[in-house]
């Protein structure tokens, strides 16, 4: 399933609202993305999402009893599972809707909860031009009260509000909007810190993590523990992209490193739900490997000198942060080997860098002072074809997992044909799937 969300990105009185109606009391329009109507359970029944109605009785058990003066705004973000249009317990991630009682009178209006909840849910109410009958879903809208007195919107958005307008209500001049980018790219400034709390984290790897809706942001939002940064080097700048981006390119500290310190400072956790889970971040490097080494290791001291990396001491010592240097950072061939900056204790400061060994060769310069995950594009080590894994190909794939496994690595496969085949990937041991589509890590089942 390719990825199609439409994201709000203007205040929400200016999307979707209604003109004045000729008739009073009714749906004015239906938003854009699709939002499951119920609380569900995916990943096979594991975990537990919010649906739209228990969003709208949160809401409305906040605001009611509140006055809304006149040409004012009451709004606040709640957190809702965004279904894609697909089937809910197979297929999305987590969001939020942003709620709004716009008041257009001149006199105050006064939110009763019960009518607050009806008004709401006839966007969700089956029958209604809101309502998606198939996988009971709806789009959320507007329901109009009087011709243009009052309007309550509901509208999903994968993006947060700021902090203040999260599962708390607000009464403004205007409506509430989603975070910006602060001017540093594909990110969010101010990182929500506070968006993780409920986030349940699963073992998938965002591939090309830079080029989603936000960086790591998204990620986090399904749970992934992973993410890949592919870098480029320009002065004394690492530059984040698929392709050279150039000197003006994002910066691998405000797409990645600021906003993973920031989260762990403020949360003391990257996944708050279960503290010990760490994250790792592998960074591709495309261009000189001692360049990007030198600038990756000056690059990560604010998170090493907090204590937050991985490190090797004696053996591997698990911090809240592990960094996988890979692409140039190893030097490949019939017996690949890890840059020799990897086992300089100058140069590899804390020993708190570690690079990507190949599952598919010969391990022998690898080991846990130096490495971390054993990789390999599975169209070549294992099979081309999006089929399941039988025969051979099973043999080969289960011998490469045990010999990383045996060495203390955990093993990733690129290029993976279907995503028929992620469950079996799960079911053999792989221990990270790389993943392009975030909404569709919600039908897997992750031994949790």
């Amino acid at each position: 399933m390719k990825e199609v969300f439409a994201i709000v990105t203007l205040a929400l009185s200016s999307i979707g609202h209604a003109s004045p109606l000729q008739k009073r009391d009714s749906i004015s329009s239906c938003g854009d993305s699709w939002m499951a109507v119920n609380d569900v359970r995916t990943n096979h029944q594991q975990i537990p999402r919010v649906g739209f109605n228990s969003a709208v009785d949160n809401f409305c058990g906040k605001a009611g009893g509140q006055r809304v003066g006149g040409k004012k705004y009451l709004s606040m973000a709640a957190r809702v599972w965004l279904d894609y249009g697909g089937v809910p317990e197979n297929t999305g991630i987590n969001g939020y809707v942003y709620f709004e009682i716009h008041n257009n009178r001149d006199a105050e209006h006064v939110v009763d909860t019960e009518k607050c909840k009806g008004y709401l849910k006839n966007l969700s109410q089956e029958g209604s031009k809101c309502y998606g009958k198939d996988h009971k879903d709806t789009k959320g809208g507007t329901w109009q009260v009087g011709n243009n007195d009052v309007s309550y919107h509901a509208l999903a958005n994968k993006i947060p509000p700021t902090f203040a307008s999260v599962d708390k209500t607000v009464i403004l001049d205007g409506a509430i909007v989603p975070l910006g980018n602060g001017g540093k790219g594909n990110t969010l400034v101010p990182f929500p810190t506070y968006t993780f709390n409920d986030i349940v984290p699963v073992s998938c790897h965002s591939h090309n993590d830079y080029e989603r809706d936000t960086a790591l942001y998204s990620a986090l939002s399904a749970g992934c523990i992973s993410v890949e940064a592919d870098v480029y080097v320009h002065g004394d700048k690492l530059v984040v992209g698929h392709t050279d981006p150039g000197a003006g390119g994002q910066t691998i500290q405000d797409l990645y490193l600021n906003p993973i310190k920031s989260l762990i400072d403020d949360r003391k956790a990257v996944f708050p739900a279960k503290p010990g889970q760490g994250l790792y971040l592998l960074v591709d490097f495309k261009a000189d490997a001692d360049s990007t080494w030198d600038l990756l290791v000056k690059a990560l001291e604010p998170l090493r000198t907090a204590g937050y990396l991985s490190h090797y001491d004696g053996g591997f010592k698990q911090g809240l942060v592990t960094v996988i240097a890979s692409g140039n950072a190893v030097i490949d061939g019939d017996v690949p080997a890890p840059l020799a900056k990897a086992n300089d204790n100058t140069a590899n400061p804390g020993r708190a860098l570690f690079v990507d060994a190949r599952v598919d060769k010969n391990l022998s310069k690898f080991d846990t002072s130096n490495a971390y995950y054993a990789s390999a594009d599975f169209k070549s080590a294992v099979q081309g074809s999006g089929d399941a894994i039988s025969g051979a190909n099973l043999q080969k794939m289960r011998d490469q997992v045990k010999a990383a496994h045996d060495k203390g690595f955990k093993v990733r496969y690129w290029d993976i044909p279907s995503e028929g085949q992620w469950q079996q990937l799960i079911d053999e041991g792989i221990d990270r799937v790389n993943v392009d589509d975030l909404q569709d890590v919600a039908s897997l089942d992750w031994k949790l």
